[in-house]
């Protein structure tokens, strides 16, 4: 065999060959390919499932809890602004009471500025325990002083006393 003859097999048998592994390569580039396609759609798909079930954990967990506790919010200062336009006008009726001179509640309101805290409650004439003195309305003083009379021993006004208060 010569040396052609032996180029000749050779080279008949290995581009016959090398043309084999080309498609072959051809054939695993496009299998590849398609299953990386298809890994990275599985990816996807997992991924947005997991996305919705993280979504579903922070709506169930935090976002429900928060609302419920907004909507108690807003109940509560529905009631505390109800409540509070009633005690504006229950103000507004004590300033044309009679007693008005010598209520508690109002005179604390006049002592208070908005913004200032209040004063201890001994400063107020309001007695150790914390408790406002009782006032009695003007004219119903128990101890005659109001009709210009004496009290005996008991507290009550003599005779000569209440009709010298009266007449």
């Amino acid at each position: 065999m010569d040396l052609s003859q032996i180029f000749n097999f050779i080279l008949s048998g290995g581009l016959a060959t090398a043309l084999g592994a080309i498609a072959k390569l051809v054939a695993d580039v496009r299998r590849s390919r398609a299953e990386t396609a298809k890994a990275q759609a599985q990816a996807e798909s997992v991924r947005l499932d997991n996305t919705e079930h993280a979504t579903r954990i922070l709506m169930d967990n935090i976002v429900q809890p928060l609302k419920d506790e907004f909507n108690e919010t807003k109940k509560e200062l529905a009631r505390n602004t109800r409540e509070m336009a009633r005690l504006r006008k229950a103000i507004d009726g004590a300033n044309s009471c009679d007693y008005r001179s010598a209520c508690p509640v109002l005179n604390r309101l006049r002592e208070h500025p908005k913004g200032e805290p209040f004063a201890d409650a001994g400063s107020r004439g309001a007695q150790p325990d914390g408790q406002p003195e009782e006032r009695n309305p003007p004219g119903a003083d128990t101890d005659g002083a109001a009709l210009g009379g004496e009290t005996d021993d008991t507290g009550r006004q003599s005779d000569e006393a209440a009709t010298a208060g009266i007449i």
